[in-house]
């Protein structure tokens, strides 16, 4: 009978530490991550644009993104700055890019900007905004010559409050 106590006591004290290293170690939860709000600010030659891209066509990575594109009329550019939370089954990945554009087109409905060879050297990204609608779109797609993908993404954001806009 002493033995079966032994026994007993051994079997709760490993089971008792198995818990404890599994609660110690375990991962911790994936936070919910939320888009920036959609906003077009347009004032003096310039456009201030922040939301998501989402994907409509082509290929979408596993995760959420954040965008803000900047144009400059007088500079004939537009530069978007774009971070993706990658998930995966180790966890998470963040990645940061910068594409630089050129203005093909502004006027009062909206502007239209081409940044070539972006993507892997082989990709060329074509941003169009619609100022009257506040929208945008993204294309990508490979020149003559290159094999590759094409895609085409929307912007998209969460709802912010009058204030943010």
């Amino acid at each position: 009978m002493r033995y079966i106590n032994y026994l007993l006591i051994a079997f709760t004290s490993a089971l008792c530490a198995t818990y404890s290293v599994l609660w110690l170690t375990k991962p911790s939860p994936l936070e919910s991550t939320t888009i920036p709000p959609l906003i077009f600010n347009e004032t003096k030659g310039e456009i201030v644009i922040w939301g998501g891209w989402k994907a409509v066509e082509g290929y979408q990575s596993p995760g959420k993104n954040a965008v803000e594109v900047r144009c400059y009329r007088e500079l004939g550019t537009c530069n978007e700055a774009l971070a993706t939370i990658l998930h995966h089954t180790e966890g998470e990945d963040l990645e940061a890019q910068i594409f630089t554009y050129q203005i093909t087109r502004w006027d009062e409905a909206g502007v239209d900007a081409v940044a070539e060879r972006s993507m892997g050297l082989c990709l060329e990204r074509r941003l169009m905004i619609h100022l009257q609608d506040k929208t945008a779109a993204l294309r990508w797609s490979p020149p003559a010559g290159c094999d590759a993908d094409k895609g085409r993404a929307v912007l998209v954001g969460d709802p912010t409050s009058p204030r943010l806009q």
